[in-house]
């Protein structure tokens, strides 16, 4: 039996009866199971079907992002049935900052059976998430989730997490009735691949962090609504969360495409994406897009009890270019919420994105710098020697006993958020007193590190 965490073999004894260990492809089934269990509404709530069939497709073989071998699960042993009581899955995902590739390990659908909770289980299953993250390479992990939650496993606040405008039905343009559709949707075929990944791609060099969508997800999303096994559910029980829809012009063209949720929980119906080819005036296409979605929206499966289709919410962070178009049009704003981001080696994930760092240098007051830089966590920290604006070492560094000779201090966690871009220096030093800075290190600080916009796509 082997020892390592992150080993499809691995069992690990919990005590009681319970174990921790790696996904089967015959546990798709059970995993469906705990995921309706434990995500419902209230104790006495039905169980959710689409949860069901969610754990098939994640378990499939066909999912981009993850296998059958793919979810660190807890079995109680002492149980004659329904025996998986906590799980979490592990995405495998690739984004990059500053054009620099890097991996990014996702635990999401995190689930506990209520009566096994408070029992740290949680914890165990992410340490063996996080241990095959670290194994295949990863240098980041990232979760979508509850407040305060993830703070306990090494996560941090860290990148802009949706944002939304919203436009309420009732104040859509009208078409005229003697005037034909600027601009129409319609679902994608494989065909439409290519146009998908250009498309998105759009952003790219606006975003200092960037998804990096593969083939085979666009392959999917096209695809995945074709699935036999879809054949006879109703809407609802469908695990699928969303549907992409190809922009058309009056041509005939394809020319833009829309990530739209496959089903309402409100009245809201939720876009998740959005985004038009460079010759597409968006101010002329967006009244005949709000048409089209609102129709998505007066079509969509919603849950029982559900208030009629009455707006339509855009989740496109802080700014958008819809979001110039609509203007009085979705007067209501909601911020972001944000990523939880978890770096366990920040000298590791520094070194990767060092040529980023050295075109920093090259463009600012600190051109052709020779010298260091000592940052204390206070629980260790970074050095980073520079010779003639390049970085020629990174390495983990701790303050001496004696003496006090960093540069500046920042806690581990909150430094992320200056790494990523999330907060400038001087936005981190008027929220927490424990993060400084001498005034001989701040303008390098700056360069190195500045303020800088990310839109990261969740994709799922």
């Amino acid at each position: 039996m082997t020892t390592s965490l992150a080993d499809a073999s691995y069992i690990g004894d919990l005590g009681n009866g319970l174990i921790r260990r790696w996904s089967k492809p015959e546990d798709d089934v059970e995993v469906g199971y705990l995921m309706a269990t434990g995500f419902r509404d209230s104790a006495d709530a039905p169980l959710r079907p689409s949860e069901i069939d969610s754990a098939r497709i994640f378990m499939s073989g066909s999912f981009p992002f993850m296998g059958p071998g793919d979810f660190a699960v807890v079995e109680d042993t002492t149980r004659s049935e329904h025996r998986l009581v906590a799980c979490t899955c592990y995405f495998r995902h690739e984004w990059s900052y500053g054009g620099i590739h890097f991996g990014v390990g996702r635990p999401e659908e995190v689930v506990t059976h209520p009566d096994y909770r408070n029992r740290g289980l949680v914890r165990a299953i992410f340490e063996m998430v996080h241990a095959r993250s670290a194994a295949n390479g990863d240098l980041v992990q990232a979760i979508t989730g509850i407040e305060y939650f993830y703070r306990q496993f090494g996560y941090e606040y860290v990148l802009d997490l949706d944002g939304f405008r919203t436009v309420q039905a009732s104040v859509i343009p009208k078409k005229k009735e003697d005037e034909d559709e600027a601009f129409s949707v319609r679902l994608p075929t494989l065909a439409d691949v290519p146009l998908l990944e250009q498309l998105y791609n759009r952003r790219r060099e606006e975003s200092l962090v960037w998804h990096e969508a593969p083939t085979r997800y666009w392959e999917f999303l096209v695809s995945c609504w074709d699935d036999p096994a879809h054949a006879g559910k109703e809407p609802l029980d469908i695990g699928l969360k969303r549907r992409a829809y190809m922009v058309v012009d009056s041509a005939g063209s394809a020319c833009g495409y829309l990530s739209v949720a496959s089903r309402r929980w409100g009245r809201d119906l939720y876009v998740m994406g959005m985004e038009l080819a460079a010759d597409v005036n968006w101010q002329a296409a967006m009244p005949s897009l709000l048409r089209a979605l609102s129709v998505i929206g007066e079509q969509s499966p919603a849950a029982k009890d559900t208030d009629a289709f009455g707006e339509i919410r855009f989740g496109f962070s802080r700014s958008h270019p819809a979001y110039e178009v609509l203007q009085n049009l979705a007067p209501r704003y909601e911020p972001p919420y944000a990523w939880y981001l978890r770096v366990a080696d920040i000298p590791a994930f520094v070194q990767r994105i060092t040529p980023v760092l050295e075109e920093r240098i090259a463009r600012s007051v600190v051109a052709n710098i020779t010298g260091e830089i000592k940052i204390d966590f206070y629980r260790g920290g970074l050095r980073l020697q520079f010779e003639k604006g390049k970085v020629t070492a990174v390495e983990p560094w701790r303050a001496p006993v004696f003496g006090e000779n960093a540069d500046t201090g920042c806690p581990s966690l909150n430094f992320l958020q200056l790494l990523f871009g999330y907060r400038s220096l001087e936005e981190l030093r008027a929220i927490f007193p424990d993060v400084w800075a001498k005034d001989s290190a701040k303008v390098l600080l700056n360069v190195l590190f500045p303020a800088q916009f990310s839109k990261v796509h969740s994709l799922v």
